[in-house]
């Protein structure tokens, strides 16, 4: 079978440095697993590479979309496919890299078929979203299927929005289509897949202390500003985490040191939930965020 890498797990990891280095080593293509990284002029926030750096080292689903566009797990996965299709056509390794964890389970464990977003019942609840609030959403979840009720956070707007729409459209619960739908495994490849953790948990939450401060000096502020008063500020991508607390300093809802602070903590938290997601995934080894030789590890896989 024809192999596959993918490198995941938190944030500032050196996933990329990686992905760079086996690019440079073998005939490859680089696809971005990164659900900020795919909108055009989210660049400091989401850590993207930089133009000479995307020019060295080309990835796909980087820039493909413009902020007010929408972009679901469904796509990831149609356009995933398309790229693997032409990486083969011209024997070139795909190498798909990055933090989006839902993205990578559902190319490399599979997702339930669900059925398609129906656009009516969508507005009917956007709308009751924007009148009464995620509070009312989340009471009706609880009352249609309070199995999801008790596993989606009542903040997700996102996933809540779904599983109301799908108990709607089927007249079932959520949950119970969750589990008995057959999961459709679209990958019949040899997968190798790596996951990089912080070693030291202290030392890597300084690190992300350093790197939030860099961000902020590179000019996040102004970069939230701008894509505020091009579109609006309740884009999806402004909810990722760093952007979220950016957009509550510029609101005036918080000060400057709380904004860092909050930042700082949330992307911490986002890093934990990225290694949970690693029980979930099946994974060919992990390594140590300093362990050295990776790229010589990973050949002998291949």
């Amino acid at each position: 079978m024809k192999p596959l890498i993918a490198i995941y797990g938190p944030t500032h990891t050196g996933k990329t440095e990686l992905a760079k280095d086996l690019y440079s080593k073998f005939p490859s293509e680089l696809i971005s697993v990164d659900s900020v990284q795919i909108y055009k002029g989210f660049d400091i926030g989401s850590n993207k590479p930089d133009k000479k750096e995307l020019q060295k080292y080309p990835h796909h689903l980087v820039n493909i979309l413009e902020p007010n566009e929408k972009f679901s797990v469904g796509d990831f996965k149609k356009k995933s496919i398309k790229i693997l299709q032409a990486a083969d056509k011209q024997s070139r390794l795909p190498i798909f890299v990055g933090g989006t964890m839902m993205y990578f389970y559902s190319l490399l464990e599979g997702l339930a078929n669900l059925p398609e977003r129906d656009d009516l019942i969508r507005a009917e609840l956007i709308c009751d979203l924007e009148t009464y609030g995620l509070s009312y959403l989340f009471r009706r979840l609880k009352e249609l299927d309070p199995e999801s009720a008790l596993v989606i956070h009542h903040n997700d707007s996102h996933r809540i929005l779904r599983a109301i729409e799908v108990c709607l459209i089927t007249n079932e619960k959520f949950s119970t289509i969750q589990k008995h739908a057959v999961k459709e495994k679209i990958l019949k490849r040899k997968i190798l897949s790596f996951a990089i953790v912080p070693q030291d948990r202290q030392q890597y939450k300084k690190e992300l202390r350093e790197r939030f401060k860099l961000m902020i000096e590179r000019g996040l502020i102004e970069e939230v500003k701008e894509i505020k008063e091009k579109f609006t500020k309740n884009l999806p991508a402004l909810k990722a985490v760093g952007y979220k607390q950016c957009l509550e300093f510029l609101d005036g809802k918080i000060d400057e040191e709380e904004f860092f602070n909050r930042a700082v903590n949330a992307t911490y938290q986002l890093s934990k939930r990225q290694i949970t997601w690693l029980n979930k995934l099946t994974t060919t080894k992990i390594f140590q965020k300093d362990e050295l030789n990776k790229v010589i590890k990973i050949e002998s896989f291949l």
